[in-house]
């Protein structure tokens, strides 16, 4: 019961997200995103019948296809599996789907006559299918055009609400412009290069969109992050602290007060630090750079800020050569950079530092390349 590896996908799909149902991790829902729909794909054994092979194959699928999991399954890689399940699913796509939405269209997006909106992305026309299977055979099915599509969003407490009122702005989704550089990404990805109107002047402001890691509340990832601004903002950093800044939070107040993601600071990026080592910088770069990383961090110690995973992938290099230092969310690390029991500490980050400056100037090009296969 092999996937058929030399299948050609006839359209432009992917697979934006996959929610696991842990922690026995054997049904998901995988979100496919096509012309400006979702299609949300319902995956569990309980729809497969007289399917043994299937049925045991199903875990070991949604293993593979997860974002964060290495993709390997019996020497196939993730999108292998994900390409799998989008032919499954294409002739259904393409009858309910067949042209894009005015505001999904590259050409109309390209020419000006569209002008999307965030909200449109974070909520789009949604489909449901499930994937079932009878006697070994697939059968993709279409079962309802809502789709209970979750939308990544944190739900974040009262008081952390109040308490932004007073140094941030809350922008509703709508309200909120989105650039693609290449038009036709706009048919199947999300966009993270917004334009917001910050003061009401009219003046659009170009902003980094970070959304939520899933869905959250309390001390979740996105609330940990906001944290972090705002002692960067009660700090008043000047530009010589190389960190975003928090200019709003997308927000939605109605039907259930949910916060849906970040609007920072848009680095106009050339390469993470990791990639900017194997590009084999002058040593005058690589002490300007070294300066920068260990003052910012100096600075955020001084302002109560913790790192969390100081990692060269979470070190941006701009197009002028400066780096900025991002990722505030906390909670997670990465093997080889920092000691789990340090993880959120200022000995942590002490410690991310020290190997992050053994990384920038006694490159060793096995090391990089294990330490990058663990990010």
């Amino acid at each position: 019961m092999e996937f058929d590896k030399d299948s050609n996908l006839s359209v432009s799909a992917r697979v934006v997200s996959v929610w696991t149902g842990r922690p026995k991790d054997d049904e998901a829902i995988i979100s496919v995103r096509y012309n400006g729909r979702c299609f949300s794909i319902h995956v569990s054994p309980s729809f497969f019948h007289n399917s043994p092979a299937a049925t045991a194959l199903c875990p070991k699928y949604l293993q593979a296809i997860e974002s964060f999991c290495d993709g390997e399954y019996e020497d196939e890689v993730d999108t292998d599996v994900r390409k799998w399940i989008i032919d499954l699913f294409t002739p259904i796509y393409v009858q309910l789907a067949p042209e894009p939405l005015p505001s999904f269209d590259p050409e109309k997006i390209r020419s000006g006559d569209a002008k999307p909106l965030l909200s449109e992305y974070l909520f789009p026309q949604t489909f449901g299918f499930r994937l079932e299977a009878v006697n070994e055979v697939y059968n993709p099915r279409h079962v309802d055009n809502d789709g209970g599509l979750l939308t990544p969003c944190a739900y974040l407490d009262g008081d952390l609400l109040d308490d932004m009122e007073d140094w941030t702005r809350f922008i509703n989704p709508a309200e909120i412009e989105v650039y693609f550089q290449n038009p036709r990404d706009a048919l199947d990805k999300m966009p993270r290069r917004v334009l917001v109107d910050l003061d009401g002047s009219g003046q659009m402001t170009t902003c980094f969109f970070k959304e939520p890691s899933g869905i959250g509340s309390k001390d979740c990832p996105m609330s940990i992050e906001i944290k972090a601004y705002a002692k960067m903002h009660k700090a008043n950093f000047g530009p010589d602290v190389r960190v975003p800044r928090l200019h709003g939070v997308v927000h939605n107040d109605e039907p259930n007060d949910s916060t849906l993601g970040l609007l920072l600071s848009y680095i106009d990026q050339r390469a993470t630090l990791h990639q900017a080592v194997k590009d084999d910088p002058p040593l005058a770069m690589r002490q300007k750079w070294a300066k920068q990383i260990e003052h910012t961090l100096k600075e955020l110690h001084r302002a109560g800020v913790i790192w969390g995973d100081p990692k060269p992938d979470n070190i941006m290099i701009d197009k002028e050569d400066n780096v900025v230092l991002v990722d505030f969310e906390g909670g997670h690390f990465t093997m080889g950079w920092v000691d789990a029991e340090k993880v959120g500490t200022v000995e942590g980050d002490l410690q991310g530092l020290q190997n992050i400056m053994a990384f920038l100037f006694k490159p060793n090009t096995d090391e990089i390349d294990s330490r990058a296969s663990k990010l």
